[in-house]
């Protein structure tokens, strides 16, 4: 108990701190400077997409797209390599952009074949 109460001012006291950490680490995500650059991947994505799937099959365009514009996700891990967060979490980051834009690849080229075999 004794241990307890001891360690309970410490964690009071560092949950300002805590919550300031994640605040930042929030404002950073979603600053206009990156929501700019994941504009600029996915409409590279979405472009590329549809323009290979018009040459190609569905799933090689879904493959090869994101490829075709790897340069502007590495523009986004770089500038997350220039903050202070840690390597696991960049990439997790990167991923999860990557992931999203790849979910709007796929909606984008289905609904593209779908309007094209009518």
């Amino acid at each position: 108990m004794k241990l307890f109460l001891l360690y309970l001012p410490i964690f009071v006291l560092s949950m300002p701190v805590a919550a300031e950490q994640f605040s930042q680490a929030n404002n950073m995500t979603n600053s206009a400077e990156v929501e700019k650059m994941k504009a600029k991947y996915q409409s590279c994505v979405l472009e590329k997409g549809v323009a290979y799937a018009k040459v190609s099959t569905v799933t090689e365009a879904i493959r090869f797209a994101p490829i075709a514009c790897k340069r502007e996700l590495l523009a986004i891990r770089k500038f997350f390599l220039n903050s202070a967060f840690k390597e696991q979490i960049i990439t997790d980051l990167v991923d999860a952009v990557r992931a999203g834009v790849e979910i709007d690849l796929v909606k984008k080229i289905y609904h593209e074949k779908l309007i094209s075999s009518k």
